[in-house]
């Protein structure tokens, strides 16, 4: 019987093992970078893409950026401006109604001071009925002047009539039946102007239409004077001369 004697070496397998291994990987690589070239795949131009992409990303953004500040300060800018506008326009509306307010008072002086003619004597200067607050109560004023021209006192009553429709009936309304102390007349007594003021209520149910507003000159009831007014309205500077 003959021996054979072999010599061990487990290195030289494992040593084979990895150059396989290597040799797979190697085949591998050059098969996936062959098959980029052959669709035509160059990693250079990804990365030159890669690049430019990042670039336009961070231009944009940065015109981004640009815009909301410049948007950020126009809109400041518009706030400043109608702030501006509103604060003028409330000015312009405050002089308006001055001026208007002067113009009124201007022509009420020169009415008593040079009147177009002396010889009328009582004028209806001024007549107002606005809302006071609610839907059924009113303020009236009534302003009365005399030329100056006349030195006797000017006195005698004032009457204000309400007409319109209660449960669909027409109802004349006196002021003793829309004013909280019954007043039933107004009375004058001046010898250049008088302003007359108060407040009526409307009682509920009744849909006014008209004010009829009459002046009764003291021991001269038949020169009375009649205005009427439609509901509600103010008619200013008229005159009701005696």
């Amino acid at each position: 019987m003959n021996l054979v004697v072999k010599a061990h070496r487990p290195w030289v397998t494992r040593l084979i093992w990895v150059l396989a291994v290597i040799a797979l990987l190697i085949a591998g690589w050059s098969a996936y970078d062959y098959g980029r070239y052959s669709a035509k795949f160059d990693s250079a131009d990804a990365r030159r893409a890669e690049e430019s992409f990042i670039e336009i990303r961070d231009a944009l953004s940065t015109e981004i950026e640009t815009l909301r500040e410049e948007k950020a300060v126009l809109k400041r800018a518009a706030q400043i401006e109608k702030k501006a506008y509103n604060e003028l326009y409330t000015t312009l509306k405050a002089l308006q109604s001055e001026i208007l307010e002067l113009k009124e008072e201007l022509a009420f002086y020169r009415g008593i001071v040079s009147p177009r003619d002396a010889s009328r004597g009582l004028r209806l200067q001024k007549f107002t009925f606005e809302e006071n607050g609610n839907s059924r109560s009113y303020r009236y004023k009534v302003v009365l002047s005399q030329v100056l021209k006349n030195d006797r006192l000017a006195r005698g009553n004032v009457q204000l009539l309400f007409e319109g429709l209660q449960k669909g009936q027409p109802v004349v309304l006196k002021l003793r039946d829309v004013t909280e102390k019954r007043i039933n007349d107004l009375k004058y007594k001046f010898k250049y102007f008088q302003n007359i003021e108060g407040i009526v209520e409307i009682p509920i149910g009744f849909t006014a239409s008209r004010i009829i507003l009459r002046i009764f000159p003291r021991g001269r009831k038949q020169d009375m004077i009649e205005k009427t007014f439609n509901w509600p309205k103010t008619e200013n500077s008229e005159d009701v001369g005696e």
